[in-house]
């Protein structure tokens, strides 16, 4: 095409050019030279004529005879040649006629001079006048026309000289651009030459395209035929329900699958609105809006979400929409995948309900036996031999692992189901640490490693407790499990900018191999080799872990080297600080303000490490730094604990204590012994109040150790409720063991209400599962009455979700799994929550349990 439109372009610049050759043969005017040399011909043989004419006259005149005839004649004939040359050449200028004319004009007055004269000389010479004759002859002679004659052929020679020295430069101009052009012409033609061969090619070429296009038509009206017969047999095999939507919402288009689902004929619903048509009236406007809003998308993402769905028969059936636009322009399109999942919901309400009974029915026996192995343990029935004893701890730790294992199998599946709700709220990230080492002391002592918290900068996160508990256990309990006797287990918490809390488990093991790090969060995957093996475990911990970092938003990740320990380590976004003191859901509630706490000591370092402490936890810290100076401070302001350095200079610590237990006035004073040495703390004073540490000293401990020795004695009065025979016999053991708590019993909900109504509870311990009235009835009647502000501790075998936790509150309320939460994690719940109110009664239980 290129060379096409240029040879036409060079045949229109060749012709032109020989156009403009014409014109300039015409402007040169090559003629012009013939008919001026005819011109001056004439010219010349006038002036010829006109000399001959003079000459005859002089013959007359001396009397011989005429050579070219007449004298009449001639004048006439020379007036005739001379009205000829009054045609002038064309090539002369218009200025250059006139001076012709001019000079024409000039000859023929000469000429009629001459006749005139002539005449007078014949008329004097006829008078006898001879010498008035020969003046006319000599006037004659001398303005004679043959002089007129040569003036006028001068001057038009000259004119014709400047004529041909202007036709030789035209000549040469004419030449030159004659060169130029004939160049450019020759070119155009070698140019349109070759593009003619090339436009031949490229007719070649486009021939061949056009029928390899034509061959390509036809294959694509092949293919599109069985794309859309493929189209249709897909459509009509689909198992979903697809209907095609236009911007308005109306239906264009859609499949027999969908006409089955919705039970109507593509005719009956083709431009028909989409929302009217397949949504009931009767759902909610939120729903709906969230349909309209996907068929509004523009984005082209798919939008998944479930919905009822209206059949044309009136009946509704659970639906998955899957709705996206249609990529392409011109109208807005949208596709809509319609899934009945009337038989997945009933799978799902299957296994909803054997989760539930296998977390009831497997959960609370699990739950009982374990309690019950851990009072024989704990020596319940009296001293047992060492080889019963060693079985009944056998059987306590695969009744432990039994129950992990059931807990991580359902945890799992319940997070696979998307089903995991999270309590998200500010926590203490020491307090998390604190509640795990709580937790796994006692393996961690059986293991021979110690618990170390490096908490920087008090971070705040905000979580689920519950379940930061969980994977800060999972993480610990495998350190522990991997690093050798006497080694340390260390949770570093620190805040990372932009508000990120990050939480780091290290131990000192025998690390991971690095091929197995890839695989080290999956499912029921352990560590090779013997070692690992002899560790026990699900292969489970890790893997929900993760689950539930990644539900918080946050990552998990492991750095390890073989033979000096790994390192697990987590992130989580950090809370937004608040003013003011707000104690935090499900952790210890915190009023240590008003309590004094004596810290005697000679150690400044380790003086100034317990008052920061001590005061970061709001204690109003007194330091002695001696036992003197210790009796001096008990004489003036009597603290409400001691924290005793057993090295002190002026005397024996244990002495000193022994004293204060026979003085009444500090016989039940709370004194923590902080000491280099370990064991030697034994007997002295009361174990209920007295704790023996050894440095470096366990912060956590220390600070849990100080909170359960301050609380003042009393009574209260605990309601267990529960339908499992044996758990609600090893919970009431576990709660009369702590000497200050009067335990009453209900088996099912109308008994626990009448027990509530008759002898008003200080805490309820209840179970929801219950026969008659469930655990919700049964909060729901005491919410109406006193038992309204009652603090409850909700202790079930099965998963509650936000809904049910906010419907099972009553006063200050924790909710307990048995799956997760031991025996001792519920004493210590009872305790804390009772802690409170034995303080601020001072004795008034007392009083009101003798009453």
């Amino acid at each position: 095409m290129r060379g096409s439109r240029l040879s036409k372009r060079s045949v229109a610049l060749a012709v032109g050019a020989l156009l403009t050759l014409c014109a300039l043969f015409v402007v040169g005017r090559p003629w012009g030279m013939a008919e001026s040399d005819g011109y001056r011909t004439r010219l010349q043989q006038l002036r010829l004529a006109s000399a001959e004419l003079e000459q005859d006259v002089l013959r007359a005149r001396l009397g011989l005879p005429e050579l070219h005839g007449s004298e009449g004649s001639a004048f006439e004939a020379l007036k005739a040649r001379a009205e000829t040359l009054r045609d002038v050449p064309s090539f002369l200028s218009e200025e250059e006629r006139r001076v012709m004319a001019a000079s024409l004009e000039a000859y023929l007055r000469a000429l009629e001079d001459n006749r005139a004269l002539l005449v007078r000389s014949r008329q004097a010479q006829a008078r006898g006048e001879r010498r008035e004759a020969d003046v006319a002859v000599q006037a004659l002679l001398e303005r004679s026309a043959s002089a007129q004659a040569e003036r006028l052929v001068t001057t038009f020679l000259q004119l014709h000289e400047r004529a041909q020295l202007s036709n030789e430069r035209s000549r040469v101009v004419f030449f030159a651009v004659s060169l130029v052009l004939g160049a450019y012409v020759v070119v155009v033609l070698v140019r349109l030459s070759r593009a003619s061969g090339e436009l031949a090619t490229l007719n070649d070429v486009l021939e061949k395209r056009v029928e390899e296009r034509g061959r390509a038509l036809l294959l694509a009206g092949e293919e599109q035929r069985t794309t859309e017969a493929r189209k249709a047999a897909i459509l009509e095999a689909a198992p979903d329900g697809i209907l095609l939507v236009d911007e308005a919402g109306r239906l264009l288009e859609l499949n027999p699958t969908a006409e089955r689902v919705f039970r109507l004929k593509a005719s009956e619903a083709v431009g028909r609105d989409f929302l009217a048509l397949a949504l009931p009236a009767s759902l909610p406007a939120g729903k709906r809006e969230d349909v309209a809003a996907a068929l509004r998308e523009a984005s082209g993402n798919a939008t998944r979400l479930e919905s009822p769905c209206l059949r044309a028969d009136g009946s509704m059936f659970p639906a998955e929409l899957t709705l996206a636009r249609v990529p392409g322009e011109g109208p807005a399109r949208f596709t809509a995948f319609v899934r009945d999942i009337t038989e997945r919901k009933e799978v799902e309400r299957m296994k909803n309900e054997f989760v539930s009974t296998v977390s009831h029915e497997l959960r609370t026996p699990l739950t009982s036996i374990r309690g019950s192995l851990g009072l024989l343990e704990g020596g319940i029935v009296g001293e047992m031999p060492e080889q019963a004893l060693d079985m009944v701890r056998i059987a306590r730790s695969n009744t432990e692992r039994l129950i992990r294992l059931i807990n991580d199998i359902l945890d799992l599946e319940k997070m696979e189901a998307g089903k995991l709700e999270l309590k998200l709220a500010p926590l203490e990230g020491l307090e998390l640490v604190e509640a795990t080492f709580s937790g796994l002391r006692g393996v961690a002592d059986a293991a021979g490693v110690s618990l170390r918290a490096v908490v920087e900068d008090a971070p705040r996160v905000k979580g689920d407790r519950d379940r930061l508990i969980q994977v800060l256990t999972n993480l610990v309990s495998n350190a522990v499990k991997f690093s050798p006797r006497g080694a340390e287990v260390a949770v570093h918490v620190r805040l990372e900018a932009p508000g990120r809390v990050r939480f780091s488990v290290v131990d000192r093991g025998p690390g991971i191999p690095e091929v197995q790090r890839g695989q080290l969060f999956a499912r029921f995957h352990q560590l090779d080799g013997s070692d690992t093996r002899s560790k026990g475990g699900t292969g489970l911990g890790l893997a929900i872990s993760q689950a539930i970092v990644n539900q918080h938003g946050g990552s998990i990740e492991v750095e390890s080297a073989l033979g000096t320990g790994s390192t697990f380590t987590f992130t989580l976004d950090a809370a937004r600080s608040v003013s003011g003191s707000h104690p935090v859901v499900g952790a210890s509630v915190k009023d240590s303000s008003r309590y004094n706490v004596l810290v005697a000591t000679a150690d400044t370092e380790l003086s100034a490490l317990l008052r920061g402490l001590l005061s970061q936890e709001g204690y109003r810290v007194v330091r002695a730094a001696s036992l003197a100076e210790a009796a001096k401070v008990l004489e003036e302001t009597p603290p409400d604990a001691v924290v005793l350095d057993t090295q002190m200079p002026d005397g024996q610590a244990l002495d000193w204590v022994r004293s204060l237990r026979e003085q009444p006035r500090t016989h039940e004073l709370p004194v923590l012994a902080v000491s280099g040495r370990s064991a030697e703390g034994e007997g002295v004073g009361t174990p209920l109040w007295v704790d023996w540490m050894s440095q470096p000293l366990e912060e956590s401990r220390l600070l849990s150790a100080l909170r359960h020795a301050m609380r003042r004695p009393g009574q209260a009065r605990v309601l267990v409720v529960d339908d499992d025979v044996a758990t609600r016999r090893v919970i009431c053991a576990r709660l009369e063991r702590l000497g200050t708590v009067q335990v009453f019993e209900a088996a099912d909900g109308e008994s626990a209400v009448a027990l509530a109504r008759e002898t008003p509870p200080d805490l309820i311990v209840l179970d929801v599962g219950l026969p008659g009235l469930d655990g919700f009835e049964v909060v729901d009647i005491l919410r109406q009455g006193r038992g309204r502000a009652t603090p409850l501790i909700v202790f079930t075998g099965r998963d509650l979700s936000r809904a049910d936790q906010r419907q099972l509150t009553l006063g200050i309320t924790r909710h307990l799994s048995k799956a997760r939460s031991s025996e001792e994690e519920l004493v210590a719940s009872v305790r804390e929550l009772l802690h409170e109110l034995l303080s601020h009664k001072d004795g008034g239980l007392e009083k009101r349990a003798v009453s």
